[in-house]
């Protein structure tokens, strides 16, 4: 089946006021009707409030039971609590469309993960990815910074920006530390904030997972976190009146389509055979 993913031109519409981040990619790539659908890993909700009204059913799963029970509201308690690397309780063939955005990056096993999604995932049924791209600029990766050097991630963030509220409710939580959690990040992976080309995902899913499409977006994405983080430094927090030029850089940059690009997306389709 093919499938034309959003032109540079569509997504100049969207959301102008703002940079695009991962939920509106996966929110343009859906141009088909995700019939009943899954959103793997999907926090609080924000994505399946989003979504839900364009499906025949929307269902999430997620590690974190705080975030199950706020995503739960958005549609009909149809939300599991899965933990990090257990098998979905969904029967195989289930759903018509699987989205996981800014998950596989976190995961112990790629392939494992992939696989368990393609299980669930019925024959002609779509899986879309959202994750980190291994670019020009990636090295710049700020998300790092929590899992390399935590004291000193706590540091900054305590003492320097004076963002203690934030750190406590984002980093500090023991609930999330007593699940082997870094703010909603499981720690069954690799320390390390793992970013990939589109050959290399390829690669780590199952044979019956065909790519149709894919794409490359935001350049400087990564790059502009650190600065952002930088200057938070430098001013002590007071950063809004520093960084005007680099929002408007980054609302257009958002839009942009390249291989130098920060955001990878990918949607497969399950072989019929």
């Amino acid at each position: 089946m093919t499938y034309e993913p959003p032109t540079p031109s569509e997504l100049r519409k969207l959301h102008s006021e703002r940079a695009l981040d991962w939920h509106d990619y996966a929110d343009a790539w859906l141009r088909f009707r995700p019939g009943r659908l899954l959103d793997f890993g999907c926090g609080p909700g924000a994505f399946l409030r989003r979504i839900a009204g364009r499906c025949e059913e929307a269902w999430g799963v997620d590690v974190d039971p705080e975030a199950v029970a706020a995503a739960a509201t958005a549609v009909d308690g149809r939300v599991r609590r899965v933990p990090a690397g257990h098998t979905l309780p969904f029967p195989s063939d289930f759903f018509d469309t699987v989205v996981s955005l800014e998950v596989v990056e976190h995961v112990a096993d790629e392939r494992a993960m992939l696989g368990e999604l393609s299980r669930v995932l019925r024959p002609g049924g779509r899986l879309l990815i959202t994750t980190p791209h291994r670019g020009l600029l990636t090295f710049f990766d700020p998300g790092n910074f929590k899992f390399v050097a935590p004291r000193l991630h706590r540091f900054f963030h305590k003492n320097v920006l004076r963002s203690r509220r934030y750190y406590d409710d984002r980093f500090g939580d023991a609930r999330r530390r007593g699940q082997g959690m870094v703010a909603d990040f499981t720690l069954d992976q690799v320390p390390w904030h793992r970013h990939y080309r589109f050959g290399e995902l390829c690669r780590l899913a199952p044979a019956e997972l065909r790519p149709t499409a894919w794409a490359v977006y935001y350049p400087g994405f990564r790059a502009f976190s650190a600065l952002r983080l930088a200057v938070k430094v430098v001013s002590r927090g007071r950063i809004e009146e520093h960084l005007r030029p680099a929002c408007w850089a980054r609302r257009q940059l958002s839009r942009c389509r390249t291989l130098l690009g920060d955001q990878l997306v990918v949607l497969f389709e399950k072989r019929r055979d």
